[in-house]
């Protein structure tokens, strides 16, 4: 099929009405045919990809594929595949309905893509058999290609829409706010951000544009990407802060690429820090009345906020692809601890160990009391590798450490964890599987690591 040369102008709802309508009919009903006689066997291959899958196991079963899913997926399959299609706006619909149901139940586009990718398989051989000549089959094709190309295109947009409406919407995130000591916030980022604004107007008057930071890559910036979005989402002044610093970082960017001042430009951002300055002290006025929450034994964060925090981060993720990881980490030997020495010695073991955490990671990063001596860190735009010399960092600095209880003994300490990296995956229950598969692991009978690193299978 060759396109026209205004083809990419095109919207997308006009890009598919022009497809069909440029395969000929014969071959439209030919593939209605092999849907019609053949759909049962495509719609197999596709769970039976599926089901294998490790990310699928968490929401599907044999006895669901069979009485409810399998005979949903042939009938949109015959839909997809009509003899004439008169209706593209309904069958755009259809495929958002789709989408919207993927992102309720947090099955990712990659798994559903990966999996379609059997049915296309599967098609592929039918129409071979069909068509007698290589002509018809290679358009035949092609058309089956671009059918399902274009309904994962609506089912894609539906689902990232959804699933940002469905974190927007989550009333449970402002609660983040009552899980952080508002006053030590404020005045932590009022101090990364005067270092910030310092160094960059030391940097203008020696005339270094080459070693300028943007706000975005600062510890302010960082913060208020991540815990600011969700002590301040919604806030008119929140989202005026964020245009002010995208146009600074921009013109930053600009004068590092150029390695030239412009003229002015000093006097521009010290307005800029002035008016920044007054921003983030009322957000915080504006927020102050909702601190309590913490977790009352080692002031870390509560479970009740793991999931929209992880909500945020893999949408933030996955619209500025970036990667995030998680630490899921164990006291070795706590039941021992509290038996020894009593469960008071076991509190203060307890918070001598989220304070020293706390104090590790960056004010960007969450750390969560996960369960009884079961810690959860949330280590914002890391990697793998980040998150591994941060485990390390963590193992080490615990081991070398000495807590002394209120009873003067002394008490030595070492820790198991695991370590996961999102790569593209939406279901939270998934991720936090995969550090605590991580840290069995390393707990094992035998196992020579404290850390392990569970990389999730993805699909790209």
């Amino acid at each position: 099929m060759f396109f026209d040369s205004h083809f990419n102008m095109l919207p997308v709802e006009k890009q598919w009405e022009y497809i069909i309508a440029r395969t000929p009919a014969f071959i439209r009903s030919g593939l209605r045919d092999i849907v019609q006689e053949h759909g049962r066997s495509c719609v197999q291959s596709f769970y039976a990809a599926l089901i294998e899958h490790p990310d699928a196991a968490v929401f599907l079963e044999k006895d669901m594929i069979e009485k409810r899913l399998s005979g949903s997926l042939q009938a949109w399959l015959e839909r997809l595949f009509p003899a004439q299609e008169d209706d593209v706006p309904e069958l755009i619909a259809l495929q958002q309905r789709v989408g919207e149901i993927h992102a309720r139940l947090e099955i990712s586009p990659g798994l559903v893509s990966y999996a379609f990718f059997f049915i296309k398989v599967s098609l592929d051989s039918f129409i071979e058999k069909k068509f007698d000549t290589e002509k018809n089959q290679i358009q035949a094709i092609l058309y089956c290609q671009y059918m399902i190309d274009f309904a994962m295109k609506y089912m894609n947009m539906a689902y990232n829409s959804d699933f940002r409406k469905k974190i927007e919407q989550d009333q449970s995130f402002r609660m983040l706010s009552l899980g952080q000591d508002l006053n030590f916030e404020k005045e932590t980022q009022k101090t990364t951000f005067f270092d910030w604004s310092t160094q960059a107007l030391f940097c203008l008057c020696e005339q270094r544009p080459e070693n300028l930071q943007t706000i975005g890559e600062s510890q302010f910036g960082l913060w208020m990407s991540h815990k600011g979005h969700g002590l301040f989402k919604g806030m008119e002044d929140y989202n005026l802060l964020q245009s002010m610093i995208e146009k600074i970082d921009q013109r930053i960017d600009d004068i590092r690429k150029n390695r030239e001042i412009p003229p002015g430009f000093a006097l521009v951002l010290k307005n800029n820090i002035y008016d920044l300055t007054l921003l983030t002290n009322r957000l915080f006025q504006g927020v102050e009345a909702l601190q309590s929450g913490l977790d009352p034994l080692t002031k870390a964060l509560t479970r009740r906020f793991l999931d929209v925090v992880l909500q945020n981060e893999i949408t933030f993720s996955l619209t500025n692809d970036k990667e995030f990881s998680l630490i899921l980490l164990d006291i070795d030997h706590f039941k021992q601890i509290n038996d020894e020495h009593g469960h008071l010695i076991g509190d203060e073991t307890l918070r001598f160990i989220a304070e020293m955490l706390i104090n590790t990671i960056r004010s960007n990063d969450f750390v969560f009391r996960y369960g009884g001596e079961e810690f959860l860190i949330v280590l914002t735009e890391r990697g793998r590798n980040d998150a591994m010399a941060c485990a390390e960092r963590i193992r080490t600095n615990l081991e070398q450490s000495v807590i002394t209880t209120s009873t003067g003994s002394k008490l030595r300490l070492t820790v198991s964890g695991g370590v996961t990296t999102f790569k593209g995956e939406t279901k939270i229950n998934t991720l936090v599987t995969q550090a605590d598969r991580a840290l069995y692991e390393a707990r094992w009978p035998g196992a020579t690591v404290s850390w392990l690193l569970r990389n999730p299978n993805t699909l790209v």
